[in-house]
């Protein structure tokens, strides 16, 4: 994540792109980040809904009743509020995408907003630059917090394993 904002950082400050091409280029990865976050979010949701649904009641209250020693919560609560950091994350990207969609398009309402200001050229390319990065990287950071979601799912699910051994081993 660090290694990608630095090259954009690079890209839109040492060399220099042309402020309208990346302006055309912040537009489309915001119509893209929203329509791919969305379906991303969506199968996501049904993916947690499933596991949620199936998974073992006895199981839950369980990990419920014990504590997770670093965030001092419920196993349960832990496990859960990884799974809601994403979800909050992609929905925060999906609203400044939408953001950028409806309010910086040309004569948009944040173009016309910068022309009350003297130095309308200045902060256009410095809001245009800020947003290069901020769209580009983001791309890369929905990415890591999906690959953390895909372990999530793994770790729980073999908690869940676990569970049912533990439960053979007692009966």
């Amino acid at each position: 994540m660090v290694v990608v904002t630095g090259l954009m950082l690079i890209r839109v400050f040492i060399f220099n792109s042309s402020i309208e091409i990346m302006l055309i280029e912040v537009r489309s990865w915001c119509v893209i980040g929203f329509n791919s976050s969305i379906s991303i979010l969506g199968f996501l949701l049904a993916g947690f809904t499933i596991f949620a649904t199936l998974s073992k009641p006895r199981m839950l209250v369980e990990m419920m009743n014990h504590i997770h020693k670093e965030s001092n919560l419920p196993y349960l609560k832990y496990n859960f509020f990884v799974f809601m950091r994403v979800f909050i994350f992609y929905i925060f990207f999906i609203f400044i995408y939408l953001i950028v969609i409806l309010f910086g398009s040309h004569d948009g309402l944040y173009e016309c907003f910068l022309k009350l200001f003297t130095h309308y050229e200045f902060y256009r390319e410095i809001s245009i630059k800020i947003a290069n990065i901020i769209v580009g990287s983001s791309f890369v950071f929905l990415l890591l917090q999906l690959k953390t979601f895909i372990f999530n799912i793994y770790s729980i699910v073999m908690n869940s394993l676990r569970w049912v051994c533990h439960e053979h081993e007692n009966n």
